[in-house]
């Protein structure tokens, strides 16, 4: 199983233990709720109708009957397991960054009525995927460490093939998925403050990672210079574009981490 090397959201050189938990004296309350029905694997109502959003964590995507898109893999499995442990219990919330997304659901961590964290119950069983937002990075350790061993395990969403991360090079990264990708960085190009991150030798073909200025800018203060990710092994996570061949635009810094140099023989030297 791949090791953590380190956790860009974070900081280089950190290497997480399962022993860390979620420090909820630097989060901001944002009260407690009596959970209602589930929607989806990383959404629920409260007794008040106000949409939570789990923070740091993806479901697979469930779409209703009818709907232009086909549900993903395990996305009903993820939705009644969140449904199983949340309904009509009170739950504590926490805020990290803005409180509510575009769409005005309420992006909180969420603590159990026994202390327990349900992100990484929820991680640990292989029911989500760790996908943080820009301005959230509490925990994430934590949950990257669970999520590799519930792969390892095949718990969950990743006992499907194409849940689980493809290589940067070959016919792996397509358009129009969400997809975690894995490889490592030939080059990085600068052009007017935007970074590529660029896998193979021919740039307008093979996959490539952007990380756009504000992204960059998020790294500098992270102290992180995306110029020392050459000649990195790193994995990025998100919605896969095309731009010149298979692109990952980054929306933070928390899609982007370094794995342990050692351990994927696969990789290209």
């Amino acid at each position: 199983m791949l090791r953590l090397l380190a956790i860009l959201f974070l900081c280089f050189g950190a290497t997480p233990a399962f022993a860390q938990a979620l420090d909820t004296a630097t989060l901001k309350p944002c009260g407690d709720t009596v959970a209602g029905e589930a929607i989806g694997g990383a959404r629920f109502k409260s007794a008040e109708g106000q949409i939570i959003k789990i923070a740091l964590v993806k479901a697979p995507e469930l779409w209703e009957p009818g709907a232009a898109y086909t549900s993903w893999p395990h996305s009903i499995d993820a939705k009644k397991a969140l449904d199983a442990k949340v309904r009509g219990k009170t739950v504590t919330l926490y805020c990290e960054g803005p409180k509510t997304n575009r769409l005005g659901e309420l992006v909180a961590h969420v603590i159990m009525p026994d202390g327990g964290w349900l992100a990484l119950e929820l991680i640990s069983e292989g029911h989500v995927f760790v996908f943080p937002g820009a301005t959230r990075r509490q925990g994430l350790p934590t949950l990257f460490a669970a999520e590799e061993v519930a792969r390892a395990a095949k718990k969950g969403l990743w006992n499907y093939r194409n849940l689980v991360p493809v290589e940067a090079l070959g016919n792996g990264a397509k358009a129009g998925w969400f997809q975690i990708v894995r490889g490592r960085v030939v080059e990085v190009g600068v052009v007017r403050g935007t970074y590529f991150l660029n896998f193979g030798e021919d740039w307008r073909t093979d996959f490539t990672i952007e990380i756009p200025p504000l992204v960059a800018r998020q790294f500098t203060q992270l102290n992180i210079d995306p110029t020392s990710l050459q000649g990195k092994l790193v994995e990025g996570r998100g919605w896969i574009d095309f731009k010149s061949g298979p692109r990952l635009l980054l929306q933070g810094p928390g899609q982007l981490r370094m794995l342990d140099d050692g351990e994927n023989k696969s990789q290209p030297d």
